[in-house]
């Protein structure tokens, strides 16, 4: 057993700091998936399946607020990682404070526009629900909007921990927020009547706490080289972030919509108790998402340092190893996919009504991601995204108008909504595929190495 554990903490620093966060994030993301689990059906007893809907089509409504970060964070994360590489700590500390100076100037401004402007929007219509819902689904986006505001300025916090290769430590952010907001919906549950504004309380406020919290304590200590401090903000940092940054700006712009609009448009084609549905088998099927997911975030950092240090012999061996994690995860997919009747009869019982049909649809999605996820993952690391700046634009322009084309002239509703999300996927997979091959191999040039 020695000689096996030996075995697996061998390597370089970089293979063994990669295996650390994949064990850690193991451990933490294990109690997340039961949160999470657990979370569903008491949030369904807290609200019916129409109201859980709603909740679920107003939570990706805010996501869509977070690419007007322009991509700092996510250039903070490798421009940060190079600085660490180099053991330049005077530079991070500008990177670090400089990010959260834009942030704070982006997203504070946004947050009071954004206040004056939900009660104007009718948003009933919007959502194709009752009337009688919109005064309280108003006040719910309002907290929902000074929640997410605030936990977008805060979260700089999570680059700046994986730009350190920790990042197991910044998955425990979330679980413990989770686990939070799982002990105030109990209480609702027992003390309030159904309430999409407390659940947006209950829901929203918990992680904005926890990295609030964490922030103190990890740049008091253990990230005190590059704590943000305001003598070190510079703009002259702005153009380096907002370079990098601008193309993930891009990139995100098509994450919203090719993923977060997807409850928007289901709830607009079929219904929110679609919402629910699709969700449902989301968060089943995503349990072995999240599993590969964990494997592949110490990968972004990792690869930064590799490509810094032209270490093409590492990152070769380390993308044949991963293809065969994929292969193991789509059993895992393809398996949980024709045993998903009995769970949902033992986890959820009837309180959304499930069918077949979604789950397949869904599986076939998460089967595409995952291979996209992986080629994207060593891409970024590497930060040569001017083709996905390029490629991404083809979700942007196609998702919606596709949706609409499947979902409500072949008559397909929500099921036509993730087809074309798994279509999209295909065509991302073929490009970055082709990328990340030339880049290990050494034979990328032009827009393929940029």
């Amino acid at each position: 057993m020695c000689n096996i554990i030996d075995k697996f903490f061998s390597g370089n620093q970089r293979s063994i700091a990669v295996k650390k966060n994949i064990l850690g994030a193991f451990a933490v993301k294990g109690i997340s998936i039961t949160v999470s689990l657990v979370l569903v059906p008491l949030t369904l007893g807290y609200v019916n399946a129409e109201l859980y809907g709603i909740w679920l089509t107003l939570s990706s409504i805010m996501v869509w607020l977070g690419f007007f970060d322009v991509g700092f964070t996510l250039g903070l994360k490798n421009k940060l990682a190079e600085a660490i590489a180099l053991s330049d700590w005077m530079r991070g500390k500008a990177l670090v404070s400089t990010t959260y100076f834009m942030m704070i100037i982006i997203f504070i401004p946004l947050c009071i526009l954004l206040e004056l402007l939900v009660p104007l929007v009718n948003w009933s219509s919007f959502l194709n629900v009752s009337i009688i819902y919109n005064p309280d689904i108003t006040r719910a986006i309002r907290l929902l909007v000074l929640f997410f505001c605030l936990q977008m300025i805060v979260n700089v916090l999570t680059s700046v921990i994986s730009a350190y290769q920790k990042v197991a430590l910044a998955s425990t952010f979330p679980v413990v927020g989770n686990i939070l907001s799982l002990g105030v919906i109990w209480l609702l549950t027992k003390l309030c009547p159904p309430s999409l504004p407390w659940l947006a309380v209950a829901i929203s406020a918990m992680p904005v706490i926890v990295v609030s919290v964490a922030s103190f304590i990890l740049y008091g200590k253990r990230f005190g080289r590059v704590s943000p401090s305001l003598k070190h903000i510079s703009t002259g940092y702005v153009k380096e972030l907002f370079g990098l940054g601008a193309r993930f700006f891009i990139i995100q712009i098509q994450v919203v919509v090719l993923y977060q609009s997807t409850n928007i448009l289901i709830s607009n084609l079929s219904g929110p108790e679609e919402v629910t549905s699709y969700n449902i088998a989301y968060k089943y099927l995503g349990v072995a998402m999240m599993i590969y997911a964990i494997m592949l975030a110490p990968l972004w950092p990792a690869f930064t340092d590799a490509y810094a240090k032209r270490d093409f012999t590492w990152m070769k061996k380390v993308y044949v190893k991963f293809c065969k994690v994929y292969v193991l995860s789509a059993v895992a997919l393809i398996f949980m996919c024709i045993v998903s009747p009995v769970v949902y009869h033992l986890w959820i019982g009837e309180k959304a009504g499930m069918s077949m049909p979604m789950t397949v649809c869904v599986c076939i999605y998460m089967l595409v991601h995952n291979w996209d996820s992986l080629q994207v993952n060593m891409i970024n690391g590497v930060g040569s995204i001017k083709l996905q700046t390029y490629v991404t634009l083809i979700g942007l322009i196609l998702h919606i108008p596709l949706s609409f084309l499947l979902g409500r002239y072949f008559a397909m509703g929500a099921l036509g909504v993730i087809l074309s999300m798994s279509v999209i996927n295909c065509i991302y997979s073929t490009f970055f595929t082709i990328q990340i091959n030339k880049i290990i191999n050494q034979k990328a040039k032009g827009i393929w190495i940029r």
